[in-house]
């Protein structure tokens, strides 16, 4: 995959401070430059969709742009939801393991957010998970925002598509990672190896992320974790192409000759839209449909919440 050498340059600074807190302090001026930078996103992704699959394989609101061991830099789009309902969750609550997030909007009014405060998750009684809010925001252009590790947080539909660039590290040198890095030539080989080791349980041996206890959702007014998670898209290609030309559109990533070369290799679901682009005819911003196991509303998580301070004030 093509990485734009920018974004080389960003993860190296990562990579090479012992002290990741610090390092994604220091990027935040980066990051903030970058989201507004139009010429080096459209070269970023020039790179991204030169890669015949990439319409292709078109399954997720994330388009990458990096991928180096534990370095993720991506974009992620953040959409309506179909049926045009209120203040429904885009995934369920999650957290991100030992993985750290400074994240920046690109385009759009940003999206709503629950932030709870860290390793909260770990605080059980019976079934019910006693997350604790940190806080409730709108994360918007310029606003720069840092995600911690092992703090869960849930983000809600916009009523319009916005696009942020998402940078991921972990929180601490973990040796794995340099030699997932040296494997970035290989990845059905990286892959593999990733997979058995899990199947292993040898995942904390060997410092990779965890796959479970990572996902929650409010079910009978309490939080609970969510068990056999499963995200193995978040739409349809239609769907999920959609959102991307939509995100095109606001950037005016519009380049005739770019996108008729695209276009020669490109899903039947992507033809109309490229038309659409190079013609300047407004694409619908009609988002995703959304999966049902993912499907929760602001309200009965913050009524859940409540009702877990309030059995905590009756046990106290």
């Amino acid at each position: 995959m093509y990485q734009h050498p920018t974004l080389i340059k960003l993860s190296q600074s990562i990579i090479k401070n012992k002290n990741r807190y610090e390092a994604h302090e220091q990027i935040k001026k980066e990051v903030t430059k970058l989201c507004s930078d139009r010429e080096f996103i459209y070269e970023a992704l020039r790179g991204f969709l030169s890669e015949p699959k990439s319409l292709h394989n078109a399954d997720y609101l994330t388009i990458p742009l990096l991928n180096s061991g534990d370095i993720i830099i991506q974009i992620n789009l953040f959409c309506p939801i179909r049926d045009r309902a209120e203040n429904i969750t885009h995934d369920n609550i999650h957290h991100h393991g030992w993985r750290l997030l400074t994240t920046g909007v690109i385009s759009g009014d940003g999206y709503e957010t629950i932030n709870f405060k860290r390793k909260s998750h770990e605080v059980r009684s019976g079934l019910a998970v006693k997350l604790e809010i940190d806080e409730i925001y709108r994360h918007t252009k310029n606003d720069i925002r840092f995600i911690d590790s092992f703090t869960p947080h849930v983000v809600f539909h916009n009523d319009s598509l916005s696009a942020t660039l998402a940078v991921w590290s972990a929180d601490r040198i973990i040796p794995s990672q340099n030699i997932k890095r040296l494997l970035n030539r290989f990845p059905q080989l990286r892959r593999m190896s990733v997979n058995v080791l899990h199947r292993l349980n040898l995942n904390k041996f060997f410092g990779l992320n965890q796959l479970k206890g990572l996902y929650y959702h409010p079910e009978n007014g309490e939080i609970v974790e969510t068990h056999n998670y499963n995200k193995p898209f978040d739409g349809n290609r239609e769907e999920i192409l959609t959102c991307w030309f939509k995100f095109f559109e606001q950037i005016n990533f519009t380049d005739a000759d770019f996108w008729v070369h695209i276009k020669k290799s490109a899903p039947s679901e992507a033809k109309p839209l490229i038309n659409k682009l190079i013609k300047g005819i407004a694409i619908d911003d009609v988002g995703i449909w959304g999966n049902q196991r993912r499907r929760f509303s602001k309200t009965q998580i913050l009524q859940a919440i409540s009702n877990s301070k309030s059995n905590r004030k009756l046990e106290s």
